[in-house]
């Protein structure tokens, strides 16, 4: 599946090769990369503060430690707000870039995979908990391959039209876009 995903994507789009490191896109994408690499040494020494969950921990071993490790993050980043990893011109450069995926060709078949299981109407906040009765959507190929590569840590969702960046060990949100999507 993910490859009919990328085989899709590189149709859609063409292959992607950034070389222009000096562009005004290459540097907004650094400058994000580096906020979040800043938040990621951050939940990994948090996380190094827990004790880890066994092998074949018990889902309720699996969620206390996804807690605990939430509230650390929160109470170190409790200034935090939206729009400290994605800034006002990291925000229009993410636009920019889902919009090229949406927008082309395929652009309907990509928006309509979005919104296929995409959760609306959930009220978003910066470290708060991403609601548990609510399904992760999926990002689609053609998008991931034109955002900058995460670590493992983290991924990106959308909620509606919003782009989420969300921790996956802790289970809450670092930080959104809204009207990602253009609208």
């Amino acid at each position: 599946m993910l490859a009919l995903a990328l085989t899709l994507a590189v149709s859609i789009l063409g292959p992607v090769v950034q070389t222009a490191t000096d562009s005004p896109d290459a540097r907004l994408a650094s400058e994000f990369l580096q906020q979040v690499e800043s938040y990621v040494a951050l939940h990994r020494k948090m996380d190094a503060t827990l004790s880890e969950v066994p092998e074949g921990g018990s889902p309720d071993q699996i969620l206390q430690h996804q807690r605990s490790l939430e509230v650390l993050i929160r109470s170190v980043r409790r200034k935090a707000k939206a729009g400290d990893l994605f800034t006002r011109d990291v925000r229009a450069y993410f636009r920019r870039q889902i919009a090229k995926a949406i927008t082309g060709p395929h652009g309907r078949e990509i928006r309509d995979s979005i919104m296929e299981e995409n959760p609306r109407n959930i009220r978003l906040a910066v470290y708060a908990r991403y609601p548990d009765s609510i399904p992760y959507s999926t990002t689609p190929a053609p998008i991931l391959l034109l955002l900058p590569t995460l670590p493992e840590e983290l991924e990106y969702r959308f909620v509606g039209d919003r782009l989420v960046l969300l921790d996956i060990h802790a289970g809450t949100v670092v930080d959104y876009i809204d009207h990602a999507l253009g609208g």
